[in-house]
């Protein structure tokens, strides 16, 4: 339980960073919780609505967030969460999980090997 407690402050304190947190907490739910692949995206996504109110707020209150792009990434991402899910739904688990980390793995690489952009 305390596990459970501290994992899910530090992605929360991630998320509040911009950093992805919730990808963490997935992991961290499938990996060391040994979690089925859709239990653990719905905690997620209980979590994610919890942790991106306040986040938006800090980060709209200091200028961070263009809002015109985020009004263009909500108008695409709720039909892509609702297509998201339905699929998620119909896929096997296994083939889920597998596809999960190849993601995870994919991004790790390019934070790892991409480079970093100057203003």
């Amino acid at each position: 339980m305390l596990l459970d407690l501290l994992a899910a402050f530090a992605a929360g304190a991630l998320t509040g960073a911009g950093v992805g947190g919730g990808s963490l907490l997935l992991l961290y739910l499938i990996q060391i919780r040994q979690m089925e692949q859709l239990t653990a995206q719905g905690i997620n996504l209980l979590y994610y609505v919890a942790a991106a109110g306040p986040s938006l707020f800090f980060h709209l209150r200091h200028g961070l967030v263009e809002k015109k792009g985020g009004v263009i990434a909500l108008c695409f991402g709720i039909p892509g969460c609702l297509a998201g899910a339905f699929l998620a739904g119909r896929i096997d688990p296994q083939l889920l999980r597998r596809l999960f980390g190849l993601l995870m793995t994919a991004v790790g690489v390019r934070q790892l090997l991409g480079k970093e952009k100057k203003d």
